[in-house]
């Protein structure tokens, strides 16, 4: 067998790969037998008669399809032994190059590769976002938004007013006193009068309805004519018409905050007074900023250590990333009530679009994923394993509380090894995250790795269980599952 190979710009290895013609030829003479055990062939024995006569049977094409099959199941696996580094996943037959001999392209997925440069010298500045008193103000204005009551009033409407008209609507040129003709008849619509700077394209029954009512009262009767294009978009009964439409204005109300006071903090807290409030609020601020302040440092040390390194991964990484994402999207979905094909509706996609949508993002985590995966492992970070069991612990608790049956189920299934290597990992990006974040500041980043044992600490014995890796997480659910026996 003779193989070349040809690194491809995508992280993936292209083999052309020639094997033997007499091997071919077996593999042909096998499937025919296959063939014909299934078929009865005049004069013969199923399987048993000859493989000229076979092939003028099936024709040799079939026989070629059929030997294909079993012979590239054969020969892919000698051939990833052959290869000097692992595949990242199954290969795929690009091409069937000849027959004669026997010669097929290979594309296999290569394993990430990460090449890092001098992290040790990035140096960045740490941005604090401060928390303004217009940003408090901003958040009580929506509680008390939130509380407002909606009350007639006997004013001209005006933005913000909520109009109740009823309407009806005909193509301009039609018979007003022929019923049939009307689009729209008595038709109740409460309208919200929007600002000068707020989207009306989605109003009904036309974009810039809603400010088309300013100024009117109560009693009030208007006309309107709006002329739709003719367009797909637009409802098959309206496309290309102009419509005529008779506004009848039966109420206008408005919204009416509640004064902000005492009473008001009492009724939506357990807070006393206004200023307790604010003060919860910029807390509250104070702790949502701190770590999108954190995440946006930490994406701009990746960013930095990017600059500077060589990160490889085959497209399937992303395919499979993807895949993933709308996954939980589905799920996401399911919970409210919603299907992906509705949801692909509502946002004009196909799937392919909203895969392209995903992609970027996707790409993204990968690229940042296999840069802090590459740092762990490169610096002897200091992962206490009893960390990992103790979080794994605390979750167990507070999701069974009392139900030690659920505990102990839950202990013997898959469900809580997968638990446990989630933790592992996340602790370990976390260390990871916190060391680099001490490094780009410049600070002493030897807290997050292990500390040397002195000669008197390696020869003293300890009186404690010796701490598995965080490396191995699987292992860890030993203590856990003894415990867990124990209460049953």
């Amino acid at each position: 067998m003779k193989i070349e190979q040809t690194y491809l710009e995508d992280h993936q290895l292209e083999l052309t790969v020639e094997a033997e013609q007499e091997v071919f030829e077996k593999a042909k003479h096998l499937a025919a037998k296959e063939l014909a055990k299934g078929k009865k062939i005049p004069g013969y024995r199923p399987g048993k008669a000859p493989y000229q006569l076979i092939v003028n049977h099936f024709g040799e094409a079939t026989i070629i399809d059929h030997a294909l099959e079993h012979f590239l199941d054969d020969i892919y696996p000698q051939v990833i032994d052959k290869l000097e580094q692992d595949p990242y996943g199954p290969g795929q037959v690009k091409e069937i190059k000849s027959l004669e001999p026997p010669t097929f392209i290979f594309n296999i997925p290569l394993q990430p590769e990460v090449i890092m440069g001098d992290y040790f010298q990035i140096r960045l500045p740490y941005q604090k976002t401060e928390i303004t008193e217009e940003e408090i103000d901003q958040i009580i204005e929506r509680m008390l938004s939130q509380q407002a009551s909606v009350e007639l009033v006997d004013h001209p409407a005006a933005e913000g007013n909520l109009v109740d008209t009823s309407l009806d609507g005909r193509p301009v040129d039609s018979d007003p006193d022929d019923e049939e003709s009307y689009l729209l008849r008595n038709q109740p619509l409460p309208v919200m009068i929007k600002g000068k700077k707020e989207d009306e394209t989605k109003e009904w029954p036309f974009p810039g309805f809603s400010r088309q009512l300013l100024g009117v009262s109560e009693g009030d009767t208007l006309e309107l004519t709006h002329e739709f294009p003719d367009d797909e978009d637009v409802d098959e009964d309206y496309r290309g018409k102009e419509v005529l439409y008779s506004v009848r204005v039966n109420g206008i109300r408005e919204r009416v905050l509640p004064e902000l006071n005492e009473d008001f903090v009492k009724k939506i807290s357990d807070l006393e007074s206004v200023d307790e409030l604010r003060e919860q609020i910029r807390e509250d601020l104070a702790a949502q900023r701190a770590l999108e302040d954190e995440n946006t440092y930490i994406n701009s040390i990746l960013d930095a250590i990017l600059e500077d390194a060589e990160v490889k991964y085959p497209p399937q990484m992303v395919e499979e990333e993807i895949d993933g994402e709308i996954r939980e999207l589905e799920q996401q979905l399911s919970s409210q009530g919603m299907d992906l094909e509705m949801y692909l509706k509502i946002k004009d996609l196909d799937v392919e679009g909203l895969r392209e949508q995903i992609r970027p993002a996707a790409e993204k985590r990968i690229t940042q994923g296999l840069i802090i995966g590459k740092i762990s492992e490169t610096e002897d970070l200091d992962i206490k394993p009893d960390d990992i069991t103790d979080e794994f612990k605390s979750i167990l608790d507070n999701h069974f509380k009392e139900d030690e049956k659920g505990r102990s189920e839950y202990m013997r299934s898959g469900d809580s090894v997968a638990l446990l290597n989630r933790i592992s990992s996340q602790m370990i990006t976390k260390k990871t995250l916190d060391f680099l974040m001490a490094v780009a500041r410049g600070e002493d980043y030897s807290v997050f790795l292990k500390k040397e044992e002195t000669e008197e600490q390696q020869e003293e014995p300890s009186s404690e269980p010796s701490a598995q890796s965080p490396a191995e997480p699987d292992n860890s659910t030993d203590e856990v599952q003894e415990d867990a026996d124990q209460q049953d």
